[in-house]
């Protein structure tokens, strides 16, 4: 029996906090086959195991080092705390790296790793080897990530080559044009070019930022597509999915709002009265989840009972999941896919919406024609600057990013209802030049300003204060008595982003402070009536999905928990509750998928390893009507100037002009 390989060659990659002890392992395991194996194969082995748990599907042998930093400064190897850049950089350039004509020799010579051409079709069945390692061009992968891979990008080529579906009646076609015109105010429709999308192909990825109107979008093609399956005699059968219980439910409520939008209409009235039947869930429930992350019910055995398949906030959606789901789908089935790309990553691996949405840029790309980006705003109200500055953010536009903020006020004042936070900094001669009588979409505190004394940090946390507790005071008073939905709606209406936990930009410190202000005088409890809260873990006894918000009421049985999900407003025993937490402030990545009417944005300083365009985009994206930013200009800067990066080879495989080629002329 061979044993373990020697790992001491890992040792100085693991004192620099780049590698863990299972990475180290599971490279000896990997290598103990070929006893002629080198450091360098030890070394490419545990880095292939280290990219999936930083979000990757590969490494990039010629970037790898850049990889590596990226890994140091955000801390995202359990068990290390972030370095600053230039310590992560100073880490990495003083190991030993080989050099890439090195690492590939050893890799092309060694039996643990299958060499593959870049950007060549290969049949199914020539995917499986038995080799635990596959290097594609410069790719280096384990052999489950290529598949995951190979399977998506394959699935989704074969349905953009796909037989063209059978023309609309003329009945639902008149249907789609009045429901969804092509033009509007003079001007082409993208709603429109989606919906006929969905409708002409077995693919079709509408994407674009909050309040582009996508489920608008959605519900109106599925009334359309009703109406044809009436017209021609045949059931339609929908799956409506997302990737996580809270964005489901935020599905199920906007669908169920623009259903309602349409309900007017009695020539609708059976379309909308099946639409309503069908419930979205998690992907994980509708693929028969069997326990396990990877293991379910459906695949290419056993594939859904649908007919189409619409999937809501698609850029959460990681690669393994992905994979499992396209192998699920019948051959006819419709696969739409939905979301934002530009938002934050799934916080698992690859970054699959965004990649599709690169690959269809490329010139001859296979799904250049299946998707469609929506622009035209409808959440926020007319002539709000809240989409164009996302916009700005979305393109790199620092200049212009900067320009917009520093033309903001610096006080966001809701209503009469909102008092201030009760610090001694009660004067009105800070020198930003706000108007804190005067509401505003968008207000900008500089908290660079702080470091040149201009302004101090009570006059920081006034501005906060001025712009959420008029609404948390109010579902205060609503939770003493007793009533939870106008607590509930009282805290949508308001919500505190930060990048961070901790810290003195983190969500633990504004939630004490928040909370300080709420209670002043008050004895300290930890459930107390009106003290938000989230979910952070499915609990499937109470029915609660993670990311569920609800509140502390008094009741005449005493304190409870109160929940709105899908089953109506519900009360708990606080203490039948484990995994919640106080949610004054959450994390900008916890906020995916939710709306409210006012955001305040907590940056971390411009040397945050967290600081990243996505960032800021999701944040303040999260708004429907006005937004508070708080940070310095650095952070502004930095955090538009630096767009993440997920190692994938989808967008390549998606994007190759020969590879569309070689699955059309094999179908």
């Amino acid at each position: 029996m061979i044993g373990l390989a020697d790992t001491s060659a890992l040792s100085a990659w693991a004192t620099a906090g780049l590698l863990q002890p299972a990475e180290v392992h599971g490279a000896s395991v990997l290598v103990r086959s070929d006893p002629a194996a080198d450091d360098t194969v030890l070394l490419a082995a545990a880095l292939a195991l280290w990219a999936p748990l930083h979000g990757h599907a590969c490494i990039d042998l010629v970037d790898v080092q850049a990889m590596a930093v990226a890994a140091l400064a955000t801390g995202a190897a359990d068990g290390f705390e972030p370095v600053d850049r230039s310590t992560a950089t100073a880490r990495v350039v003083a190991l030993q790296w080989p050099t890439l004509a090195t690492w590939l020799e050893a890799l092309r010579a060694t039996p643990l790793c299958r060499v593959v051409a870049p950007g060549t079709h290969l049949a199914e069945a020539d995917w499986y080897d038995d080799r635990p390692l596959v290097l594609d061009g410069n790719l280096l992968y384990t052999q489950r990530q290529w598949i995951d891979e190979r399977t998506v990008a394959d699935r989704l080529l074969r349905r953009c080559a796909g037989q063209a579906t059978t023309p609309l009646s003329a009945e639902a076609d008149t249907l789609l044009t009045r429901l969804l015109p092509p033009e509007l105010d003079g001007t082409p429709n993208p709603q429109h070019r989606a919906a006929t999308t969905a409708l002409g192909t077995d693919l079709s990825v509408i994407v674009g930022g909050p309040g582009t109107g996508k489920t608008h979008t959605i519900a109106r093609l599925l009334v359309a597509m009703l109406r044809e399956a009436d017209v021609r005699g045949e059931p339609l059968r929908i799956a409506l999915a997302a990737p996580t219980g809270k964005a489901a439910a935020r599905m199920a409520e906007a669908i169920h709002s623009a259903i309602e939008s349409l309900a007017g209409d009695a020539t609708l009235a059976p379309s909308l009265d099946i639409l309503r039947e069908v419930q979205p869930s998690t992907i994980h429930r509708l693929l028969g989840g069997r326990g396990q992350r990877t293991r379910f019910v459906h695949g290419p055995a056993r594939p859904l009972d649908a007919d189409v398949v619409v999937i809501d906030e698609a850029s959460m959606v990681a690669l393994p999941l992905m994979a499992r789901l396209v192998d699920a789908l019948r051959p006819a089935a419709r696969l739409v896919l939905v979301g934002d790309p530009d938002q934050l990553e799934s916080i698992e691996v690859g970054s699959v919406l965004a990649d599709i949405v690169t690959a269809a840029a490329t010139p001859g790309s296979a799904v250049a024609t299946h998707v469609v980006r929506l622009t035209r705003p409808h959440r926020q109200e007319a002539g709000s600057p809240i989409g164009p500055l996302a916009d700005l953010i979305r393109d790199g536009r620092v200049d212009d990013v900067v320009a917009t903020l520093r033309r903001a006020p610096a006080s966001l004042v809701l209503s009469d209802r909102t008092n201030t936070t009760g610090s001694n900094d009660a004067g009105s001669d800070d020198t930003t030049g706000s108007n804190a009588n005067t509401p505003a979409s968008i207000a900008f505190v500089d908290t660079g300003a702080i470091e040149l004394g201009h302004i101090g940090t009570a006059q920081v946390d006034r501005r906060v204060g001025e712009a959420i507790l008029g609404p948390l005071r109010a579902a205060a008073i609503a939770a003493a008595a007793g009533d939870a939905a106008a607590a509930l709606d009282d805290l949508a209406d308001v919500r505190l982003l930060c990048a961070h936990r901790v810290g003195a930009h983190g969500v633990q410190r504004w939630n004490r402070t928040i909370e300080s202000w709420l209670r002043e005088g008050q004895p300290a409890q930890r459930d107390y009536a009106g003290r938000p809260l989230l979910a952070t873990r499915n609990d499937q006894r109470q029915r609660i999905a993670n990311g569920d918000t609800g509140v502390i009421i008094d009741t005449p049985g005493g304190r409870r928990a109160a929940f709105r999900t899908g089953g109506g407003l519900r009360l708990f025993a606080p203490a039948q509750l484990d995994d919640v937490e106080t949610a004054y402030a959450t994390t900008i990545h916890k906020s995916q998928g939710s709306e409210y009417d006012t955001v305040v944005v907590v940056l971390p300083p411009a040397t945050s390893p967290l600081i990243g365009r996505e960032l800021l985009y999701t944040a303040i994206t999260r708004a429907r009507r006005r937004v508070l930013i708080v940070g310095s200009i650095a952070a502004v800067v930095a955090c538009t100037n630096t767009p993440a990066r997920r190692v994938t080879g989808l967008g390549a495989a998606l994007g190759s002009p020969a590879a569309s080629a070689d699955i059309s002329a094999a179908q």
